[in-house]
């Protein structure tokens, strides 16, 4: 009877370790999908609402950078060159000033005899970052063929090191922000309908950009989350990009350059740069809600 009762708890004791070990089976995390991406109605909203004065943690801050003067030590601003025969201007130094008020980048007629019949501005990190919280506070020109730029890049060998993550405005609707990232010549695009026109106010438009996630915010909101193999393998050193530019050659996305609403300015009232998103816009308070499409 001894031998029986002793069977019969181990028996019991296998029972219960078997159903342990389906349970954690059952309620396992399954597996994510290759590509996911959430609007922000899906998303975890940050936790500070909108115009809250939490105090902002600098710990984890590089720098937040009002433009004073250009730093030469954190900004090269391109010069002499040009993106190729999609775009219709080259970039001059001339084109980037700064003042207590900020940035302008001017996108203007060139003069006569240039091989581009536009100039505009860039600035680009002397820095590369290797993930990364970066922010904006700008207002943007309105104009058909005019895109603004705010994003990091690197293509050191081709275009199969290519590896982007784009913010970007077209001026001929300057109710949408266009998001994207860009993975060895594959890119994911989101459009965010804005609720305001960027060409009008200041706003602050951010993306903070980790190892298995990418998040974009305006104004502090979270609008769009991706995440996925293809983000995972944003793994190469990034320059922090900023630039006004035009194209005719890609009109059905721009609209085509109308002339006689040159120039256009581009105003940047701040940038900023941090290792990681920590609840609080570091430029500016919060604004209006947003949609995404």
């Amino acid at each position: 009877m001894l031998r029986y009762n002793r069977f019969v708890m181990i028996g019991l004791v296998a029972a219960l370790m078997l159903a342990a070990v389906a349970a954690l089976v059952i309620f396992a995390d399954p597996t994510p999908p290759a590509e996911s991406a959430i609007s922000r109605d899906q998303a975890t909203v940050p936790s500070t609402p909108p115009g809250a004065t939490t105090p902002r943690d600098m710990s984890a801050v590089n720098y937040i950078d009002r433009f004073g003067i250009v730093d030469a030590e954190r900004w090269y601003i391109s010069h002499g060159w040009d993106n190729g025969s999609w775009v219709e201007n080259d970039w001059r130094r001339e084109q980037v000033s700064a003042s207590a008020d900020g940035l302008v980048i001017t996108l203007a007629p060139h003069a006569a005899g240039e091989s581009k019949p536009y100039t505009s501005g860039e600035i680009q990190s002397m820095d590369t970052f290797r993930y990364g919280y970066f922010e904006t506070r700008m207002r943007v020109p309105r104009g058909a063929g005019v895109v603004t730029g705010f994003f990091t890049f690197t293509r050191p060998s081709g275009q199969g090191t290519w590896q982007e993550i784009d913010m970007e405005i077209v001026g001929s609707n300057t109710r949408v922000l266009e998001l994207a990232y860009h993975v060895g010549g594959r890119s994911r695009k989101q459009l965010i309908h804005l609720g305001f026109d960027a060409s009008q106010n200041f706003n602050t438009y951010a993306f903070d950009w980790q190892s298995d996630f990418i998040r974009f915010y305006v104004n502090n909101q979270l609008v769009w989350e991706a995440r996925g193999e293809r983000v995972q393998q944003l793994r190469l050193p990034q320059k922090f990009i900023i630039n006004l530019w035009n194209t005719e050659e890609l009109h059905r996305w721009t609209g085509r350059v109308r002339p006689e609403e040159a120039p256009w300015h581009l105003h940047v009232a701040c940038v900023a740069q941090a290792r990681d998103y920590r609840g609080a816009s570091l430029c500016a308070e919060s604004g209006p809600v947003l949609t995404a499409d």
